[in-house]
Parts: structure tokens; sequence; C-alpha cells
């Protein structure tokens, strides 16, 4: 148990600090100095090396774009949602939904009164009508079915509604009023998010068939294996995908005509119109502006990663046995002991994974670097904000903009780690 050490008696203890004093140096020097000239050169127009002019918020201006009219109203949506979401302060939970409506009305009802004077967001009022009653109808309808039913399905729709809803407003805002490749790329940012969240399902599962294992030595076995795949430089996996995607003489290409599976996707682009997939014709994966993404999301199949197998299994080890006995002898199936022993109780790992995998897809741009070089392939379709603020640092020397870039990457992982923190609770 920790004790309580008071000021004198953690005087006499100064000469033990001394030894610290080299690794703190280190992380200041390496770490924290060259984040807060980051932050610094974020309000410069600078080129990375001479060049330096003070420009205050301009860099910020240009990627978010100003409106104080956008910026009140997507404060105030934001207190009310998460009221909603989270159900506290108390006093504001009760009638947030209620002002969460109002609000998203008032503003339908402004673009509305607009369309006889002027012109909203840089667009006519009948565009900018268009694209906000997405927002409108998400949140009213969220709002309504769950007050109607007052059921825990009633209570997820109405969150994943408003959320919607607001994610649609914010990212049309920005669009028009920023900088339209930044916010295209957290658009990418967020699909890849979405899709990630499907990618963790392989591992959990592969993790609990391994705890399964009644031999010791074939759990030991499979360990070891999912261990040798960390020694190889994360390089070379990213080489190997890219040989993959070849249209010619890739691998992927070649299983799809070998089994037929090709003609099959022909078909189905003929029914659903994709313009994608043609007779007697390799897809181009990194070279079709239209398969850019899918190539981005199917990369790593079958999506079994190596560090989220031994988090689970490290949490499926702490599973006392005298559980599984129970359970047995209620008669508990395969899948009743997943839902209802295995997954509630590996919860706290799952949201450590999340956590990581949700900062990690923010930040990433290498493997994309390397997949569809700087550019972010056909129509910088891929450009994701990690890319363009590299592009922007060391490619066109912008390196201000880039550092206020990095700014923005920043402050999205900080509030997204904090209502982590905060609002997902794992009980057991």
């Amino acid at each position: 148990m920790a004790k309580y050490i008071g000021m004198r008696r953690l005087a006499s203890y100064w000469r033990l600090y001394l030894f610290a004093l080299p690794a703190a140096a280190l992380v200041v020097v390496f770490s924290y100095f060259p984040a807060a000239s980051a932050i610094y050169y974020a309000f410069f127009r600078w080129n990375g090396s001479y060049v330096k002019e003070f420009v205050g918020l301009y860099n910020f201006h240009q990627l978010l774009g100003w409106s104080p009219f956008l910026w009140l109203v997507m404060a105030v949506w934001v207190v009310l949602m998460m009221a909603v979401l989270v159900g506290r302060p108390l006093w504001l939970a009760r009638g947030a939904p209620w002002g969460l409506v109002g609000l998203v009305g008032l503003v339908g009802i402004a673009l509305f009164a607009a369309a006889e004077t002027s012109t909203v967001l840089h667009m006519t009022a009948g565009q900018a009508w268009a694209w906000y009653s997405q927002a409108l109808w998400a949140t009213l309808i969220g709002v309504a079915v769950h007050q109607v039913f007052r059921k825990g399905w009633s209570q997820w729709l109405q969150g994943i509604c408003i959320l919607y809803g607001f994610l649609w407003f914010f990212y049309q805002s920005m669009m028009e009023t920023g900088d339209q490749t930044l916010w295209s790329g957290f658009g990418v940012i967020f699909i890849l998010v979405l899709a990630n969240l499907v990618k963790m399902v392989p591992s959990i599962v592969t993790a609990v068939f391994i705890h399964r294992l009644k031999s010791d030595r074939w759990q030991y076995i499979y360990r070891v294996l999912f261990v040798v795949p960390m020694i190889v430089p994360a390089m070379v996996g990213l080489l190997v995908w890219k040989s993959f995607y070849d249209p010619m003489q890739g691998i992927l290409n070649r299983i799809l005509l070998g089994t037929g599976f090709l003609d099959v996707l022909v078909w189905v682009d003929g029914l659903l119109g994709w313009d994608v997939f043609h007779a007697g014709t390799n897809p181009s994966w990194l070279g079709d502006a239209s398969l850019v993404i899918p190539s981005l999301i199917f990369w790593g199949f079958p999506w079994v990663g190596t560090v989220g197998v031994l988090i689970y299994l490290t949490g499926l080890a702490s599973i006392d046995e005298s559980v599984y006995e129970a359970a047995d002898l209620d008669n508990a199936s395969t899948l009743q002991k997943f839902f209802h022993i295995e997954l509630p109780l590996i919860l706290t790992q799952v949201r450590i994974n999340l956590v990581l995998m949700i900062i990690g897809t923010l930040q990433t741009y290498g493997q994309i670097l390397i997949l569809l070089g700087d550019s972010g392939g056909p129509r910088g379709v891929a450009l994701v904000p990690g890319l363009y603020m590299f592009r922007s640092a060391f490619v066109e020397l912008y390196a201000g903009k880039a550092c206020a870039i990095g700014l923005i990457v920043f402050f999205f992982i900080l509030i997204l780690t904090e209502i982590n923190n905060r609002f997902v609770r794992v009980e057991k």
C-alpha cells in the first residue's frame, strides 16, 4: 500500500533522484522540446530552415476556416450532445434532448431564411439545406424514437443518430470553410477507424481459441508463433503487401483469376453500376481512386494482430478455472461462455486496444506513404492528415502549416482519449 511521505523526509532522499535526472533530461530534450517547438512554429510561416515570419493564427485560419456562427453552434451542439450521451450533469441532461432538437431546428430555419437574402457557407441556401438536412433528420429521428420507446436499444439508436448528425454537420462545415484536403483526409481516417473496429474481432477470436486449447504445450507453441512476426521489420511487410497488389504479377489478382472470383466482381459491378471491375482487365488496386480505400482496408488480411492477440491472452489467462467449471455445470454452450464470461472479463484489454487503435489510426501515414507515395494515391484520395503534414513539411516546405496540422491532430487525440477515460467504463 502506498505510504505518504512528508516533504522533510522526502528531502533526505534527494540523492536518489539524481539517478532519474539523465532519463528525465533525455525525455525533455528528445520529446518535450520538439513538441514545444512544433507548437511555437505553428504560429509562423516557416520553411523548416531559415525563413520564418510570425503570422499568428493564419495557419489555423487556413485549415479550420473562421465562422463565429458555426463555431458557436458547434460549441452548444457538443455540450448538449455530451449531456444526452453521458447523462451528466443531471440538471442539463433532463432537457438536453429537447434543447438539441431546438438547436438543430433553429439552425435549419436560419438556413431556410437565408435563401432570400444571401449565401451561406459559400454556397446557396438550397445547397446548404441539402447537406444540413441529414444532420437535422438524424437528430430528430434519434430523439423521437427514444422518447417514444424508452428502451435500451432506443437509447443506443438515439446516441448513434445524434452523433452522426453532429459529425455530418461538423465535417461539411469544415469542408466549406476550412482546408478541404485536410478534412477529406479526416473523412478517410473515420472510414479506417470503423474498418479497424471490425478488424479487432479476428484477434479476439484467435486469442480465445488459443486460450481454450487443452494442451499447455500447444498454447506455448502458438504464443511463440505469434511473437515471431514481430521480429520481421514492418517495412518488409508493407513492401510484401505492395507486391500483392501489383495488377499484373500480384498474388491477389492471381487468386481472383484462378478462382473465378474476378468474374463475380465484374457481374456485381455491372449489377450495381460501380464501373470499377471490367472483363478482361486486371484491377489496379493502388492505381484506381475507387479501389485505394478498399485496398487499405483489406491490407493485413486476415487482420490477426500479434500485439492484440498477446494482450487478449493476458486478460484471458487471469480468468479463474472455477468460472468455467460453474459454466459447465449450467451446461453453457461455447458461445455462451464467450459472450457471458470471456468477453466481459477482457473488456479492459479491449478498451486498451481500442485506444491504441484510434491513436494509431489518427497518426498513421507511413503505410500509405510506402504503398501510394506522398501524393496519397490517384487524385490524393488517401491523403490523410499525417501524410498531408509530411507533404506540407518536406515536399512543399510549409513547415509552419505542418506544425499546425500536427497540433490539430494532437487535440483530436487528446479529446478522444479524454472521452474514453471519462465515459467508457468497464464493469466486471
